[in-house]
């Protein structure tokens, strides 16, 4: 391993282990130094969301991507926020399923960075005293255990009270005018379960009243809780809470929340024993130094900011571009350094100017609506929400209790017309999953089009209610807008001359049950094979309803849906519609049935033995018993109108199913029909991807089944 220049990294956080992981993978040998003991590091801080462009990238880098995805926590980015009254406010703007900024327990990325690293290459309990610059060029380091090493770059990476900063600058931390007292509630799934099911899967931010309780549960099932207050600098010292008496300290702290929900107040009654102090500090932005050979920084020594998500990002993105400077310097490390500095220091400083905005001043009890406001802002590129768990490399989440968000970066005069495909998608089907997998994109850069039409709408578009995904005001009143423009520039785009059908050899694939094969569909399909000598190409292929069906839709391998639109109709949002002429619903029974007279009440129809119409995965129910509350005497399934039918000859059961198809099965099966009083009906629906609405071979087979229900 080349041993020149020997490199010597202060700090065992994310952005000094990262820097070593990369400079050992490409052969640069290093020693990493920390003040912590081994087991007293492994235990620091809670999660951390790693970035696509920030610490993914470092992880890549290091050729540690797969280990990471083995181990993230998509969920882990699920947020509630509150107002102190435990009210749900619907700010919440994480996609679901979103795979753009997964979560790691601090624990598990620590593992990952020590894995590959050479023996003995982290040197534990090796507190920096101070270094001394050698004519040389390189430093000599004393420990405050009194070891003596040398080296011929120093790297500073041990945070917002750095040893290694004060030998390049004068500029020292300044408070940030928020203090936390950190908590813990172990294994909270077992032990508090409300407290678990109240902070939900990722975390939960209480703010109001210059104050808030900040909660984010860990892999291991922890709590990990920031008690947030905007006091001055020595509060935490003056207050008269006893930290090292537990019992005593709760109660101090729990006066400070006296008109708070209980609910929200219990994260105090049962924290565990480990009460911690800890006020805010950072670095002024746009900290500066000259580049001086032998010596530089990264991450919160070098730009110390309050967001412990964003401290350990940008620490790992400083060290892999740190890492690529030292390995193409050649003759020339001091020119690689001040290359690196620069692009550093912009993009720490864009970012920290980004956040400064969010500890504005205020006590407006509306202030918890305003942070949302702010995280939803913080979701483009360059703006992620900072509201991370709190952190040991220098920075907390930020608070605000009322100050105004940052201002909303302007829209851009340069409209990106490829986010209207995304757009569409999004907003059809609520999912950045679902949405990626139609568009045939993966999870991040769906995530990347949704956060720049965040941005450029200034508003979340989706956010979260209970679990599931909803659209924002705005992002409704989209819907219409955005298919009608898709249609119109899909027709402009895929313009042809007319479909003819006797000149095509398409084959359109269809899904449908077996009313619609046997009464809709068979109109159409009669014509076809009466006309095959004129149409000799066209085909038609059916396939019976099926669990993926509304997946094969969205691919493009089916080309039309024939589907009730009061079934699973969550599921039916992403596609364009046409609804068919109605059918009568009638209660078929065996011809000599004793006990059904010439009409059936609903009363009457949920007394007897039935066939209901459905299976577990494809729960047709709702077309028959649905809405009547008379499916309490199911005797058998059957995932279709004519399984059913055929089971209700020659006994008592009986089954529902559209009087039209009654009238080609009935006589062979010895049955008879039962109007049903009141009356139902059943209502069947086409249904494409709006990217089909123009396709003019398409609308000729959706004219041709309009046209031949109509007739029915």
């Amino acid at each position: 391993m080349n041993t020149t220049p020997r490199i010597a990294i202060i700090g065992a956080g994310p952005g000094g282990l990262t820097l070593a992981c990369v400079l050992q993978a490409n052969g640069i040998d290093t020693v990493v130094y920390e003040r912590e003991a081994a087991d007293a590091a492994a235990c620091q801080g809670g999660s951390l969301e790693l970035h696509p462009e920030c610490g993914q990238h470092a992880l890549r880098e290091a050729g540690l991507e797969n280990e990471f995805w083995a181990r993230a926590r998509p969920t882990g980015l699920d947020m509630k926020i509150l107002g102190k009254d435990a009210t749900v406010q619907p700010q919440d703007v994480t996609p679901e399923d979103d795979m753009g900024w997964p979560e790691m327990d601090r624990s598990a990325l620590r593992e990952i960075l020590l894995d590959p690293l050479a023996p003995d290459s982290v040197r534990w309990s090796h507190g920096l005293d101070h270094a001394i610059a050698l004519e040389s060029g390189g430093h000599e380091l004393h420990f405050e255990g009194g070891a003596v090493e040398t080296c011929d770059l120093l790297i500073g990476a041990d945070g917002t009270w750095s040893r290694v900063r004060p030998m390049l600058t004068e500029v020292t931390p300044v408070y940030s005018g928020i203090s936390f007292i950190e908590l813990g509630v172990p294994e909270a799934h077992r032990t508090q379960p409300a407290l678990a099911t109240l902070v939900g899967r990722g975390s939960m931010f209480a703010l109001q009243d210059d104050k808030g309780l900040i909660a984010r549960r860990g892999g291991d099932g922890r709590l990990r809780i920031s008690i947030a207050f905007r006091v001055p600098e020595n509060w935490l010292t003056t207050n008269g809470i006893p930290y090292d008496r537990p019992e005593q300290a709760r109660a101090a702290i729990l006066e400070h929340f006296t008109d708070w929900a209980p609910q929200l107040t219990d994260l105090v009654r049962h924290c565990d024993d480990t009460i911690v102090p800890r006020p805010v500090y950072s670095l002024p932005i746009g900290t500066n130094w000259p580049t001086t050979p032998g010596v530089t920084l990264l991450g919160d020594a070098a730009h110390g900011m309050l967001s412990s998500c964003w401290g350990a990002n940008l620490a790992m993105r400083d060290a892999a571009d740190l890492a690529r400077a030292v390995i193409g310097a050649g003759d020339d490390l001091t020119g690689a350094i001040a290359a690196y500095e620069k692009t550093m220091r912009e993009r720490a400083a864009s970012m920290a100017r980004e956040l400064d905005g969010s500890l504005a001043g205020g006590t407006d009890p509306h202030g918890v609506r305003k942070i949302g406001d702010f995280f939803g802002r913080m979701t483009a590129p360059g703006q992620r929400k900072s509201g991370s768990a709190s952190s040991t490399d220098g920075g907390q989440p930020p608070v605000t209790d009322g100050g105004q968000p940052p201002v909303a970066a302007a829209r851009p005069t340069k409209v990106d017309l490829n986010l209207l495909v995304p757009l569409n998608a999004l907003l059809s089907e609520r999912s950045v999953t679902r949405a990626a997998e139609r568009v045939s994109v993966s999870q991040p850069a769906m995530s990347t089009a949704l956060a720049k039409l965040r941005r450029h709408f200034n508003d979340p578009l989706l956010v979260r209610a209970g679990r599931a995904m909803v659209l924002s005001p705005l992002a409704e009143s989209l819907v219409d807008p955005v298919k009608e423009l898709l249609g119109g520039m899909y027709e402009v785009l895929d313009r042809t001359d007319q479909f003819d059908p006797v000149t095509s050899a398409r084959t359109f694939n269809l899904v449908a049950d077996d009313y619609v094969t046997a009464v809709m569909l068979r109109p159409l399909l009669s014509e076809l094979s009466e006309l095959s000598e004129v149409v000799p190409g066209v085909r038609i292929s059916v396939t019976g309803v099926h669990s993926g069906m509304f997946d094969r839709l969205r691919r493009g391998e089916t080309d039309l849906l024939i589907w009730p639109p009061n079934v699973l109709s969550d599921e039916l949002t992403s596609f364009s519609r046409s609804d068919l002429p109605p059918d009568e619903l009638v209660a078929v029974v065996d011809r000599g049935h004793p006990d059904v007279g010439r009409i059936l009440s609903l009363e009457e129809l949920g007394a007897l033995p039935h066939v209901r119409i459905g299976s577990q995965s494809m729960p047709l129910s709702g077309l028959t018993f649905g809405d009547c509350g008379v499916s309490d005497r199911t005797v058998a399934v059957s995932d279709t109108f004519a399984g059913a039918a055929s089971m209700v000859s020659g006994t008592r059961m009986v089954a529902v199913i559209p009087r039209r198809l009654f009238e080609r099965l009935g006589n062979p099966m010895s049955l008879r029909a039962v109007p049903l009083e009141p009356a139902g009906e059943l209502t069947e629906a086409m249904y494409w991807d709006p990217r089909n609405t123009a396709d003019p071979a398409h609308r000729w087979l959706r004219e041709c089944i309009q046209e031949m229900a109509s007739h029915l």
